[in-house]
């Protein structure tokens, strides 16, 4: 007597793409095991490491260098050059979001790109500062860094500000990428992380 023929693929109830349970005693993949071990505490540490990376290149990179002219406008061709990487990346994230990529991974790349954007506009307008006299307030690379996060918080104090036409444009274009780039793949993000855990969007 033949017997019937067992289903093909996952359970019903099982999502597709998810590991068996398996018979008792034997264990899950590595990747499954890898998954289950990685806690809060490794996402802290990557965000703490990229924080680290961050401030280190941006404080060992060096800005002193070519004649006035050429150095800034170089500042402001890398500027424009790397928003657009930026922008592009941040794109992707909204549209992995909607994918369904995992969560955390989402997330250690949503906060990269904003450590990135950082670097970018803190080293530009230190170059402002220092080779347009175009910043008001702008006399250390902490001065730039400073100005960067209160401009990406929306926090003004009026201690540092643009004074010339050029660190105008980087601040307009700074503020309008902030909102359209950063605050749209973090609204993706809050999405997809309520959809997963079954909350309304």
């Amino acid at each position: 007597m033949t017997g019937a023929t067992p289903p093909v693929g996952p359970p019903p109830d099982q999502p597709p793409g998810a590991h068996p349970p398996g018979p008792p005693g034997v264990l899950p993949p590595p990747r499954a095991r890898a998954d289950q071990r990685s806690g809060p505490g490794r996402g802290v540490a990557a965000a703490l490491a990229t924080i680290a990376a961050t401030i280190a290149v941006f404080y060992c990179l060096p800005i002193h260098e070519g004649s006035r002219g050429v150095a800034l406008a170089a500042r402001l061709v890398l500027l424009f050059v790397g928003l657009g990487l930026l922008g592009w990346l941040f794109a992707r994230q909204v549209s992995a979001g909607r994918r369904g990529t995992p969560f955390r991974n989402a997330t250690a790349r949503l906060f990269a790109g904003v450590c990135l954007t950082v670097l970018l506009f803190a080293t530009t307008y230190y170059s402002l500062a220092y080779y347009g006299d175009e910043m008001s307030g702008i006399r250390t690379r902490t001065d730039a860094l400073y100005f960067t996060m209160t401009v990406l918080t929306t926090v003004g104090f009026g201690d540092v500000h643009a004074v010339g036409q050029a660190a105008r444009v980087v601040v307009t274009v700074q503020m309008g990428f902030d909102v359209l780039f950063i605050a749209s793949a973090g609204a993706a993000l809050r999405a997809s992380g309520a959809v997963r855990r079954g909350e309304p969007g």
